[in-house]
């Protein structure tokens, strides 16, 4: 069980780094020089809150492995929310 909820943090936090990153961003916007990022994604990539780029950020992969369940319960949870917030900002971009 432990094991599968390493795994999907792991992809979650992949997934939204290669997603919903500064590079992702540069790519769907061709803003290279970040002259036009909306305030609200700006806020999901560098705000204090709980959910955000800046505090979901894992120093080293290993340190997943010494979470313990309830810690990787959160943080999957927390991931999944901060994901779905992304999704709505960067599918406004794309219009």
């Amino acid at each position: 069980m432990i094991t599968n909820l390493k795994q999907t943090l792991r992809k979650l936090y992949a997934f939204r780094l290669i997603n919903y990153g500064n590079t992702a961003y540069q790519h769907i916007t061709n803003d290279w020089h970040f002259e036009n990022v909306p305030t609200e994604l700006r806020e999901l990539w560098y705000g204090q809150d709980v959910v955000s780029f800046i505090t979901l950020s894992i120093a080293y992969d290993s340190d997943i492995d010494r979470m313990s369940h309830n810690e990787l319960v959160r943080l999957i949870d927390n991931e999944c929310s901060l994901i779905t917030r992304l999704e709505k900002v960067f599918s406004n971009l794309e219009k």
